[in-house]
């Protein structure tokens, strides 16, 4: 956020005499959240995947615990429907993000211009 503050486009919001609350909430917050939508958008997928190691050496209950007794086990469909799950959400999460990125940029947009 103080990165964002230093920027040429806050700086020419605050020389047109903009309120110091509209350009730190509609310029500054806005570019500054960016970063945390997109580690937000990344974890998502491992949040439901669960920690593999952590589960096994813990033997707490988890997506990551299941794909690996399921492997150990020889059951492959279900380690297949559980990695499927696990892809799906981070697809998911991804989209979010993306949907997200053109709510807080003006510049991202969803218009194919043919490039």
């Amino acid at each position: 956020m103080m990165g964002e503050l230093r920027q040429d486009y806050v700086r020419t919001a605050r020389a047109k005499g903009l309120g110091e609350g509209r350009v730190v909430w509609r310029h500054a917050l806005r570019n500054a959240t960016i970063p945390i939508v997109t580690i937000v958008a990344l974890e998502f997928g491992a949040l439901f995947s669960g920690a593999l190691v952590t589960e096994t050496m813990f033997a707490w209950p988890g997506m990551g615990k299941l794909i690996y007794d399921s492997i150990m086990g020889n059951d492959l469909n279900v380690a297949l429907v559980a990695l499927l799950f696990a892809t799906l959400t981070t697809l998911a999460g991804n989209l979010l993000a993306d949907a997200a990125y053109a709510g807080l940029d003006p510049r991202i947009s969803f218009k194919g211009d043919g490039a």
